[in-house]
Order: C-alpha cells, then structure tokens, then sequence
C-alpha cells in the first residue's frame, strides 16, 4: 500500500494488527453488501487517508477505481467523520450520485468506541437498495453483520489463532445462523449443495449441527470470536466450510470442491506416473550406459572403444535430464543445472579428475519444456567434448566456458575453448565429425534453431533455438 501502510504502521501493534484484518475482509464486505468499502485511518494531521479499498462483484460500484492513498475531507464523507469521532455507527441519509449511481454511505468505525482508530465506509447504491429481492436483502444484512463483527477486533482462525480472512465465490452457498444454532437463511446455492449432499429438506429452521458437515464446521465456531475454514468428505461429495462468528450467530459460506478434488487427485496421480515413467527411463539409460562402458573396456580397438566412450556420454546426458524430470513436479527442467551437470560429467570423462581444464558455466535459462532441454543438455556435451578432444587436445590444459541465456522467444547456448582454433578450410556442412553431425541434426532440424562457428583465440560455437515463453 506504500504510504498508506506507512500509516497503519504508525499505530500500535494490535490497531495495526486490527486494520490489516479488516483490509483483508473489505472484499467479502463488498460482494455480500452490493456496494464498494473503503478503509480510512487518520494521518498525522487528524485527516483520513484511505488505506485499503474494494469493489463488488455483485454490482455496480459507484467509485470505479482503487482510491488508496488519498485523503477525503469531511465534506466528502462527513458519515466517516461522524463514526471516528463518535465512536458509533453513522448511516447517511444524503444520497450523493457518482457515475450517474445515487448511492447513501454508512460508517462503521474500528477499535474502542472511546477512541477509534480507523472506519470503514460502504456505499450502497439505489438500484440495490431501493427494489431488493430476498437474497439481496439477506446478504446485505450479512454484509452489515459482518463490518460490525470486524470493528470489535481482528478475526482469529479458531485452530491457529492467526487473522482469518476469506472472500465470496461466484458457487458459494451463503448461509446465516442465528444465536442458538438454527439456520435462519439459507441461498439457492446453499440449498442446492445440501440437497446433493444427502440432506432432506430446505436448510431454514434447521440446527446448524444437523447440515451436511454442519456439527464440524459450523458448530464449534457459534459463540466464539473467531473464524474455521475446513474441507469435508459427506456422502460422496467434498465440502468446502468457511464459518465466521458474528456478533450474533455466525455467516458460513460453504462450495461443492468435489469436481475439483476429483481433478487435483487425477492430476496428482497423472504426475506421479509421468514422474515414474522418467524415473525408468533414466534407470534404463543408465543400464545402457553401463552396458556401453562394459563393452568399451573389452574392445580390441581403440577406434571402437573411443566410439563408446562417446555414445556413453550421450546416453548419459539424456539420462541426466530425465533424473530431473522424476523428481519435478512439472514438465520442465532447470536447463542451466542440467547442463552444468552434463559438461561436468563429459570434462571428468575425458580429462579425468588432474586435467588442468578450467571449466566455466555460466547463464541461467529458468525452466525449459523437457524435449528442448534434453536435445539442448545433448548439444552442450557434444560440444564440449569437441573443446576438449579438437580444441585442446591432448594436452589437457586450458579453458571452456558455456555460456546461456534466455530472451524473449529463444534460448542461446554458447561453447567457447581458447584452444587451437577451426583448422583451415573448416565448413560444418562438410565435416566428417559424427558428433558435429549429431549437433546439427538436432539443433537445425529437430529445434528449427541456428548453429554458427567463430574463432579467433580458440572456438567459439553459438546455438540459437527458439522457445514459445
């Protein structure tokens, strides 16, 4: 809030506590009540300045834009004056017009009523308070419950003992309990989601006890100060309670989630096989990889075994990215982290750990679509591994450095060796180099990106692959 919180901060703790909860309540306010609210909090010089704000979206509100951080006079909302002074409850009777709605504002202040230290202001339009149905006048009545329940002090969270606060869905149910437990009103809504949660007859007149779920949720919040937020397995469906004490009885607001939790649980059993599925490939690309190693050790040939040392690399890359992949929750991978690992892995194979290769990684690419980032962790290793074998060669002593980054729709990854440099004559497009071979193939056909060479004090090779953002 920037310098309104630089207000609400000049108060002691527990008015400072008291305000942010009511703040975080003005939304709930102003979808119940049709009407936006305003909180104000005097500043130095014993003006209000508006400190937090909320429209409805029930109707239509007749201030259409945030107003924080300004400063209204007493002529403006004389109401707002009239209950920080008094300490008392001001309902307007002056109908004002703004944005052509004619609307009458009511003040509610917060804190002791010897001394408030902040007020709420809701304004309610004519087309809403002139002609109500039933339910518009059972919510505003809620909505006016509820302001005067939140200038006694914060709402506490029955369990944790932390502000509570909760706002109005479009599919809540919106029920209003009386002292002694029994429903005095109940929404469509509500009536609709008890109904298909096995309960018989119209809520109205029943104990709150005796609704769907009622005895836990609703129940242990009557005659406290505080608020319960509790989801709730009943005949089949899954019910989301949210019961707030008022000065008299309670408002509870209950949604039908079980759609959703059916949707959260698929989706968590769909991760957890995708996430499986990675796991076995890795281990199954390991397996390869060892098999590679084993077949390596036992070739007659130096050309053969060199051929799968190489193909070890590779497959180990890959199983690199889907390690990552099975301990995610997305399917995506940190690209930079995969890379870093897969050169590490390609220098200590090559070099061995007293090689005086001095590697660099730097960049950060945030998280890239699994395909791009294994074929990208691939490219890295195959040219790293050219760096190190052509680059500079057996004498094991120099630097690499791989370069990343991200812009706006493309991922670049840059390889530069300061080694002996391209050989004369050196065209991409003729070389027998099987593992530049590979790195075309996937850069230039499989991700439709751009490979170019340079040199100078050594190699520099730079890959351009374009990402949807």
């Amino acid at each position: 809030m920037g310098a309104a919180e630089s207000i609400v901060d000049r108060l002691p703790d527990a008015a400072a506590k008291h305000v942010r909860n009511v703040a975080q309540n003005l939304q709930l306010a102003a979808d119940l009540g049709y009407g936006d609210v305003a909180l104000l909090v005097p500043d130095s010089e014993g003006s209000l300045a508006i400190v937090a704000d909320a429209r409805p979206m029930t109707a239509a509100a007749a201030v259409p834009v945030s107003r924080v951080g300004e400063t209204v006079g007493r002529d403006e909302e004389p109401e707002a004056y009239d209950a920080l002074h008094g300490g008392l409850t001001a309902c307007g009777s002056r109908r004002r017009t703004r944005r052509g709605i004619a609307f009458t504002s009511t003040a509610y202040p917060v804190g002791p009523e010897s001394r408030p230290y902040a007020v709420v202001v809701r304004h309610l339009g004519q087309g809403v308070a002139e002609a109500p149905g039933k339910m518009e006048v059972a919510f505003m009545r809620l909505a006016a419950l509820v302001l005067e329940r939140l200038r006694q002090g914060p709402i506490l969270d029955l369990d944790t003992e932390e502000p509570y606060a909760t706002t109005r869905l479009a599919g809540d149910g919106v029920i209003e309990v009386t002292a002694d437990g029994t429903v005095s009103y109940a929404s469509p809504n509500a009536v609709n989601i008890m109904r298909l949660a096995g309960a018989e007859g119209a809520p109205g007149g029943a104990p709150a006890s005796a609704l769907p779920g009622g005895a836990t949720a609703v129940a242990p919040v009557l005659g406290s100060a505080s608020a319960r937020e509790v989801t709730l397995e009943v005949a089949g469906r899954s019910l989301r309670y949210r019961t707030i004490a008022l000065s008299v009885g309670a408002l509870v607001l209950v949604e039908d989630v079980t759609e959703a939790r059916r949707r959260e649980q698929e989706l968590r059993v769909k991760e957890a096989t995708i996430r499986e599925v990675h796991h076995r490939v890795k281990n199954n690309l390991q397996t390869i990889a060892s098999l590679l190693r084993i077949q390596a050790r036992r070739a007659t040939s130096e050309e053969a075994a060199h051929a799968l040392r190489e193909a070890v690399e590779r497959v180990s890359s890959m199983a690199v990215v889907h390690e990552m992949l099975a301990e995610s929750t997305e399917e995506s991978v940190d690209l930079a982290a995969a890379v870093r690992t897969v050169v590490d892995m390609v220098v200590r194979g090559l070099a061995g750990d007293d090689a005086k290769i001095g590697l660099r990684v730097e960049g950060d690419t945030g998280l890239v679509p699994a395909p791009i980032a294994t074929s990208l962790a691939l490219v890295a290793a195959e040219l790293v591994h050219n760096a190190i074998e052509h680059g500079i060669g057996s004498r094991h002593t120099g630097s690499v450095t791989v370069a990343m980054h991200r812009t706006l729709g493309e991922v670049a990854l840059l390889v530069r060796d300061d080694g002996r440099g391209l050989p004369p004559g050196f065209s991409p497009d003729s070389s027998s180099n099987l593992g530049l071979a590979i790195v075309r193939t996937i850069v230039e056909d499989d991700l439709r990106g751009t490979l170019s060479f340079g040199t100078g004090a050594g190699t520099l090779v730079s890959v351009r692959v374009p990402i949807t953002s």
